[in-house]
């Protein structure tokens, strides 16, 4: 009896496995409302009753789906425990940032539900998402740990948790690593290049960070805009469509209830848009339209004014931004995450969007940096560009979770500081 009993046990642990398998891979196709039964036991082969007999519910799968993907990833990342000993501290956080990028292409599916659910705004919190805030808390704890063991006495100030905070730009630099990943496959986060500058940048933004003498605040105060109530119904249904997205993420917007919302008959929406992918491409196309009227270019470089001092004042004027989290950012980072077998119109437009936004940087950087440095080193520009956006990113997720203690004016500081590094990094180069 007892071998039959193991067998059955044996039996029973891999449909478990199967099942977190299969619905890890349809979570991050298709989201928390994509993730339906239905698709589960097609998937596995497996009976819904099957699914019931692990799992209570949806929620409860969701949220052991997450805490399995967790387990398979956590061998990849970084333990954050190794102390400088005979290397200096920059040479071990650049073993460490280069692990941790190995980690986003080795297991993301962590990463990617995790986000997924994160930006969601859904009027009860699903446990899984509680579960990926509680595990990014610890992560920051661990990277704090680092840090301060890392620091000089005189740079731990009483009164501000500077490990903390650089815990959080170093979590908040990844996360935009890994956006840039999802969104141009074709970046190479893995060569060498990229871990030593984002180790040099953060080591430099610890020198920057150290100097604070006050609490950060919790993230920029929005700009107090005037709602007015919208014009036409095509307004209504467009404001509508954003706010179930950002809620409820692609698969969990519906007409009926986008319609239900904005108080118009179905009718009235198919008269503007042909389905549900026209309206919410039209959603991030409006919405974009709208944010980028209110912010800054990047303007020529004014003679004598170095361009750490204009990158600084243009991303300043960005992330003060972001703090009213505009429902476009949001639902364009979803479905940037997503990884569906056809790509939705609106994010094939997102992408268009940041690619644009990207390409006018690289531009701004070939311009003002040294000709000499770009003639041995041209990929110094799109390099920097992807820094930009990435961190810019990163930030805004962050602020997303709720756990962000940046506030612009030194968030903007450590993303110069950052860039500084790999324009260094690129001049000792060209030298040796």
């Amino acid at each position: 009896m007892g071998r039959k009993t193991a067998r059955v046990h044996a039996q029973g642990q891999d449909s478990r496995r199967r099942i977190l398998e299969a619905t890890l891979e349809i979570a991050a196709q298709r989201g928390y409302d994509g993730t339906t039964l239905a698709r589960i036991t097609e998937a596995t082969g497996l009976p819904a009753s099957s699914l019931y007999w692990h799992f209570g519910s949806k929620e409860e799968l969701l949220a052991d789906v997450l805490e399995f993907s967790f387990r398979e990833w956590r061998p990849a990342m970084p333990t954050w425990s190794e102390d400088p000993g005979e290397r200096s501290r920059v040479e071990v956080l650049e073993v460490m940032v280069r692990q941790a990028i190995t980690s986003l292409s080795a297991q993301p599916e962590y990463w990617r539900l995790g986000l997924m659910l994160a930006l969601e705004r859904r009027p009860r919190e699903p446990a899984a998402r509680r579960r990926f805030l509680q595990v990014r808390t610890e992560v920051h704890e661990r990277i704090a740990a680092w840090w301060r063991r890392s620091l000089e006495p005189e740079q731990l100030r009483e009164g501000v948790d500077t490990p903390l905070l650089l815990a959080q730009f170093t979590v908040a630099t990844l996360d935009g690593l890994f956006v840039a990943w999802q969104s141009d496959p074709g970046l190479d986060l893995a060569a060498d290049r990229w871990a030593r500058v984002v180790a040099r940048g953060l080591d430099a933004a610890a020198v920057r960070v150290s100097a604070v003498d006050r609490p950060p605040a919790d993230g920029p105060a929005p700009t107090p805009r005037t709602a007015e109530p919208p014009a036409s119904g095509r307004e209504r249904i467009l404001l509508a469509a954003a706010a179930e997205a950002a809620e409820r993420g692609y698969e969990g917007t519906t007409i009926a209830r986008i319609c239900a919302r904005a108080d118009l008959p179905a009718s009235s929406l198919y008269w503007a848009y042909k389905d549900k992918d026209a309206l919410l491409a039209a959603v991030v196309e409006h919405g974009y339209q709208e944010w980028l009227a209110r912010q800054p270019e990047w303007q020529p470089l004014p003679a004598g004014v170095p361009w750490t001092d204009a990158v600084r004042a243009q991303r300043l004027s960005n992330l003060a931004g972001l703090a009213s989290s505009p429902h476009f950012l949001r639902i364009g980072h979803m479905l940037a995450l997503e990884r569906r077998e056809t790509s939705p119109a609106g994010r094939d437009l997102f992408l268009r969007v940041r690619e644009h936004a990207r390409e006018r940087s690289t531009g701004w950087f070939r311009d003002v940096l040294d000709p000499e440095l770009l003639r041995n080193d041209p990929d110094l520009p799109p390099m920097l560009s992807h820094l930009v956006m990435a961190i810019t990113d990163g930030l805004f997720l962050a602020h997303q979770m709720s756990t962000p203690a940046w506030e612009a004016e030194l968030a903007a500081d450590v993303l110069v500081e950052i860039l500084g590094a790999a324009v260094q990094d690129a001049t000792e180069r060209v030298r040796a």
